[in-house]
């Protein structure tokens, strides 16, 4: 749990609750929620394994910059890698939810903040318009503080990583 914590660390442990119940107090439960995190993990190393494998590839044929919609391992982050697409998406809102909550008035980008405010109103179901800027933001040199809701706006949305 150190180490992986697609969601962020304190929404990461909120979800397990989520998924598996309060693991805090039964071992049933707790058990349950390692498994949850451990499935995602092993779905996660998957999709490094794929990207690596990728890379590889094309260095050998003189492509030596990954393109923008291919991100390093280290920038997977926002998504929970999942076998079943609803619960990556479940857990993308769960985390959107925890973000909003925590926000302060004055802290995020009017834009942004809408565009999360619309996720959660509809399950990640978006507009067109609201499309292009996840779309544009996911793919600009954007602060941390607009990347990471906008990557769970995807993650929610049914794309698979930022």
């Amino acid at each position: 749990m150190g180490l992986y914590h697609p969601i962020g660390h304190r929404a990461t442990l909120s979800f397990l609750g989520e998924l598996a119940g309060p693991y805090q107090h039964h071992e049933s439960a707790l058990l349950r929620a390692l498994e949850a995190l451990e499935a995602s993990r092993a779905v996660w190393r998957e999709e490094v394994a794929s990207y690596v494998d990728a890379r590889v590839r094309q260095k050998r044929l003189g492509r030596r910059v990954p393109a923008l919609g291919d991100p390093p391992p280290s920038r997977m982050g926002g998504h929970w890698y999942a076998s079943a697409p609803d619960v990556s998406r479940r857990a993308a809102l769960h985390a959107l939810e925890l973000w909003e909550r925590d926000l302060r008035p004055d802290s995020a980008n009017q834009e942004v903040r809408s565009i999360v405010r619309s996720c959660l109103a509809t399950g990640g179901r978006l507009t067109e318009e609201q499309l292009n800027v996840v779309s544009r933001t996911r793919t600009s040199d954007e602060s941390e503080e607009v990347r990471w809701p906008i990557t769970l706006v995807a993650s929610a949305g049914g794309a698979n990583r930022a």
